[in-house]
């Protein structure tokens, strides 16, 4: 069973350093964090393929959105759907932002992601998350 101390220690360990977009941005770092956790890398297809916030929306657009293309891979892996756990990756809106992200589940209700500046953890709501 995943501990949070591992979700925080995964998430700092991949989410440091400069953000960069198809390498070290939202989507990678969270699928990095879940890589580090599980062995699952539901980013290795993506990996390197965009460098742009342009390229990531076109990667996103062209997979039918962020839920679907999170769901098409995590399907892929054989992840679980369901509430949310300690160690889940998932799509998670935090108060104030209007868009959604790839965060890693702390416990439930709190959520760590990538940020421009590095890993921040924050109460979010859950819209979909998967376990290994």
């Amino acid at each position: 069973m995943i501990q949070p101390a591992e979700v925080i220690g995964a998430a700092f360990d991949v989410m440091s350093g400069p953000w960069e977009w198809g390498r070290s941005d939202c989507l990678a770092s969270a699928c990095a964090g879940f890589r580090q956790l599980t062995g699952v890398d539901l980013f290795a297809e993506m990996r390197g393929t965009y460098s742009s916030r342009a390229g990531s929306a076109r990667i996103i657009r062209q997979r039918g959105g962020l839920v679907p293309m999170c769901e098409a891979r995590a399907r892929e892996f054989g992840l679980r759907s369901g509430g949310e756990e300690t160690g889940d990756i998932g799509i998670v809106a935090f108060p104030g932002m209007s868009w959604t992200v790839l965060a890693l589940c702390v416990r439930p209700g709190l959520w760590v992601a990538r940020t421009r500046t590095g890993a921040a953890v924050h109460r979010a709501t859950m819209v979909r998350c998967w376990r290994a």
